[in-house]
């Protein structure tokens, strides 16, 4: 187990260097693993201080090969950053070299103070911060070089990463900064084609993602985060608009001979194939609907997700060659053993949650007429199925997916609409903005309340009988657990009743020998970096594995399940590469911290985008959410970035 040695990180000293190895704390204590790729973690440094783990790592070596690496980083429009970085690696290879003196230590103390007080975004801010606490608490490592011949280099291997606290907080790890500074200078399509690195579902993601990025954003202590997503969506539709993707989306180049399955055409199956793709094979997509999409096909209306922009996203992927086959139901016209036999030699399983939970009360299980879990419902509504629902619906949940019904039911007409949730509006899972959406389309809202028993007259459904709740301890989930107020009974009447409070897999094409695992939780066993099953071969991601998730989530699966099964087929072994890797090691660093917010110029409002009005919204189907349209508006937007760039480097 390793052992801290020595840390500064986020300026809280720990100073282990006087104790035995096993008095030392563990590194795990300080949310760092003791490896990358399987090599022994020896130091980090970064923008928040010094890790060391190994006694005997050169701290002069190391932080020298951090200021090359600033160096390299360094946009250049400004002068401390830019030329002070510089100037710290030249005096710092030159007191390594043995010809520095005490007088050059003292000046790189000067020099970290300059680039600290000078620099006009984070990086320059922030990179000093390793060289001052070296200087401080290791200042004998320098003063051994004065005067000394120089010594052998020693062999270490560096893994530089550079992040920010929105890019850390986004799953795929999409470059936030990159885009948004690309914005600023009205570099449209440079600012695609960053997004494009991680995923073909550039518009879907700018329209439907929960953006946990700007959770992350420095601005909100300040003001309001940054309209990241929405920056995403406006690059993606002036790209469609001005033929972008034809650019660089380029015919198939087989490169690889081996062929992947892939299980599922939601967006972890498509993303892996489109990242599988880029690196020249030859994939075929098996999917048991009739559309591609998955979900985002049949599970988010379009009101939301406009099915012309999905499906310009999945034809980028099929114009690199990617085969998907519909109406193609794993387990049912073809087995897992019929893919090996046809020359297949990985399988990406991203089936996700097709399935309703169930609610667990009386009467559900009757097959009442007007009885539609929410799954089925938004499938048959989003493939143009008739739905017929009577004039009073009530839907149980509080997720995204009971905002959706519920919204699309007022848009087919019903008349009343009534929304059981069993805990507080502020325990609701669901975006703020679905739930206040859904408010202003009339949707009736009953808070800490809970169904009991379906009711029927005639086979058909009549209504359902709930009951109060209130709040008790905090269950699993962190929340406090919904406990029933006895005698608080009361009745709703419904023509149609739609359960929406979870989703389920089905793995009927999994058998007995084929020797896939599953959870307690139902979701496939797999390992949380390369995405590997326990079959050598066979990799899962999405909600497959990790239950009901969000979109951005599924699509940071597939990356690392495309780059391990790359892997795999080239070397037998599952691994991701180095940037994957630095990325994962430097989500447990505190990237984002609210007492480290940037210093800022002013107050600066956030744009909101355009919005249908309600009457518009209720007329039918139509995109509810209009984005940004003004492109000096969005350039505005891009500009209160403050660039909050960190730069870490792993010595392994």
């Amino acid at each position: 187990m390793s052992k801290v040695f020595f840390s500064s990180w986020n300026d809280t000293i720990i100073d282990e260097r006087n104790k035995l190895s096993d008095e030392r704390i563990e590194l795990k204590k300080l949310n760092l693993p003791d490896e990358i790729g399987g090599k022994s973690l020896k130091a980090l440094v970064g923008w928040a201080g010094l890790v060391v783990v190994d006694p005997d790592v050169n701290i002069v070596e190391v932080v020298k090969e951090y200021f090359l690496n600033v160096q390299q980083e360094s946009c250049g429009r400004c002068i401390p950053c830019r030329a002070g970085s510089k100037v710290i690696a030249d005096r710092l290879d030159k007191i390594i070299q043995g010809s520095g003196t005490e007088e050059d230590i003292n000046i790189l103390e000067d020099l970290a103070d300059l680039v600290q007080s000078g620099s006009l975004c984070e990086l320059g801010i922030s990179s000093p911060t390793p060289l001052l606490h070296a200087l401080k608490y290791f200042r004998e490592d320098f003063t051994a070089y004065i005067n000394k011949s120089s010594a052998d280099p020693s062999n270490y291997d560096y893994r530089a990463v550079m992040t920010a606290p929105c890019r850390n907080g986004c799953p795929s790890h999409i470059n936030i900064p990159k885009y948004i500074e690309c914005i600023k200078e009205g570099n449209y399509e440079e600012a695609l084609a960053v997004n494009r690195e991680k995923t073909p579902f550039v518009g879907t993601l700018g329209r439907v993602c929960v953006h946990p990025c700007e959770a992350n954003c420095n601005r909100q202590p300040v003001d309001q985060a940054l309209s990241i997503r929405l920056l995403k969506r406006f690059v993606a539709d002036f790209g469609l608009l001005n033929s972008y993707d034809q650019k660089y989306i380029k015919p198939p180049i087989k490169a690889r001979p081996e062929k992947v399955a892939i299980i599922g055409a939601g967006p972890a199956g498509i993303n892996a194939a489109y990242q599988l793709a880029l690196k020249g094979y030859g994939v075929t997509v098996f999917e048991a609907l009739p559309v591609p999409g998955g979900m985002l096909a049949v599970g988010i209306p379009s009101y939301r997700l406009p099915r012309d922009i999905l499906n310009y996203e999945i034809d980028l992927v099929r114009q690199m060659g990617v085969e998907i086959k519909c109406n193609t139901k794993v387990g049912v016209d073809i087995t897992l053993d019929q893919i090996w036999k046809d020359g297949f030699k990985a399988i990406f399983i991203a089936s996700g949650l097709h399935e309703s939970s169930t609610l667990g009360c009386e009467g559900e299980d009757a097959c009442y007429m007007g009885f539609m879990p929410g799954v089925d419902f938004l499938r048959k509504v989003n493939l143009g199925e008739k739905v017929e629902l009577g004039e009073t619906v009530s839907v149980v949940g509080g997720g995204n997916v009971a905002m959706d019904c519920a919204r699309s039911a007022v848009r087919m007409g019903v008349k009343e609409v009534n929304l059981i949730y069993r805990r507080t509006r502020y325990e609701m899972p669901a975006n703020a903005a679905e739930i206040k959406a859904a408010e202003e389309e009339g949707i009736k809202f009953h808070l800490l309340a809970n169904p009991v028993c379906i009711l029927e007259d005639g086979g058909a459904v009549s209504g359902m009988e709930c009951i109060r709740m209130e709040l008790g301890e905090p269950d699993a989930s962190g929340r406090r657990r919904p406990v029933p107020l006895v005698g608080s009974e009361f009745t709703l009447g419904a023509d149609t009743v739609i359960p929406a409070i979870g989703q389920v897999a089905d793995f009927s094409f999994i058998t007995d020998d084929c020797g896939l695992e599953l959870t307690e939780r139902g979701t496939l066993v797999a390992d949380a970096n390369t995405m590997a099953t326990s079959v050598p071969g066979i990799f899962a991601g999405g909600d497959a594995v990790l239950g009901a998730r969000t979109v951005i989530e599924a699509i940071a699966t597939a990356n690392r399940a495309a780059e391990a099964i790359d892997s795999y087929l080239r070397t037998g072994k599952s691994e991701v590469g180095s940037s994957l890797v630095m990325e994962r090691f430097i989500e447990n660093t505190g990237v984002y911290k609210e007492e480290m917010v940037p210093e800022m110029v002013g107050s600066r409002e956030r744009l909101e985008e355009e919005v249908l009005t309600v009457e518009k919204r209720l007329a039918g189907f139509s995109e509810a959410d209009l984005g940004f349209r003004c492109p000096s508006n969005v350039i505005n937007e891009a500009e209160r970035c403050v660039k909050c760039l960190r730069l870490g480097l792993a010595v392994l």
